[in-house]
Order: C-alpha cells, then sequence, then structure tokens
C-alpha cells in the first residue's frame, strides 16, 4: 500500500472511531456509576461472564489482528489456517512450559524461604548466646 493510503485510513478510522468511543465511554461510564451507587444492580453470575469475556476477548482480538496483519498479504486462507493451526500446535509446548516455569517457581520460592528462616534462627541463636554470656536481655 502507498503512504498516502495508509494516512487516508489512518484519519478516516480516527473520525470514525473517536465519536463510537465517547458514546461507549459514556454508556459504560454511565453503566457503572449506577451499578456502584446501587440503583442499578446485576447477579454476580453475569458481572462474573463479562469478566471472563472480556479476558478472553482482548487477546482474541489482538491475535487476530496480529495474523491479518502479518499475513493477510498471502490471502485470507493463509491467514485463518494460520491462525486456527497456530493454538493448537503450540497449546501442548505452552502447557509444558507452564508447568516448568511453575515449578522452578515454587522450587526457588521454598529455597529462599528456608534461606530466610535459617538466617533468623541463626540471628535468635546468636542473641540468645549474647544474653546467656553477658547476662543482658536485649
Amino acid at each position: 500500500m502507498e503512504w498516502q493510503v495508509i494516512l487516508a485510513l489512518v484519519i478516516a478510522v480516527t473520525i470514525i472511531l473517536f465519536p463510537v468511543m465517547l458514546i461507549w465511554y459514556l454508556n459504560i461510564g454511565g453503566l457503572y456509576t449506577a451499578i456502584k451507587e446501587g440503583r442499578f444492580s446485576v447477579s454476580k453470575s453475569v458481572v462474573r461472564a463479562i469478566r471472563i469475556g472480556f479476558k478472553v476477548i482482548v487477546p482474541v482480538g489482538i491475535y487476530a489482528f496480529a495474523i491479518w496483519f502479518s499475513l493477510s498479504h498471502f490471502g485470507w486462507q493463509v491467514a485463518l489456517a494460520v491462525g486456527l493451526v497456530l493454538p493448537i500446535v503450540l497449546f501442548v509446548p505452552v502447557l509444558i512450559w507452564a508447568a516448568v516455569v511453575s515449578g522452578l517457581y515454587l522450587v526457588v520460592r521454598d529455597k529462599l524461604q528456608r534461606r530466610i528462616t535459617a538466617a533468623s534462627r541463626r540471628r535468635a541463636e546468636r542473641v540468645a548466646v549474647v544474653e546467656t554470656v553477658t547476662g543482658e536481655v536485649t
């Protein structure tokens, strides 16, 4: 694409999306205020579903944009195939690495906790020895 087309798209998208985002901000802000003040009640299951939805939709949207932006010149078929196959292929390695990293985290955390408790125990023993030798309580 020529730079003029990209510039025109950026300007057009900005002009179109600014009012949309403003209206959404006002709507969401009003709902949030109403819920916070207790004028509007939403069940906890609905709030939980919305939170889960946002936690899923945002990364999926970013992923879809990245795949489309990087592979769209090959055609929508290639972008769709890579977008669907990549998570399936990488699912098992991600699970394995997550298990490894969480296991290493637990080992390091336990090691550090043992060092801290051992250091405080040695310090307490030194204080006890000083108290018995000098007869003073610190």
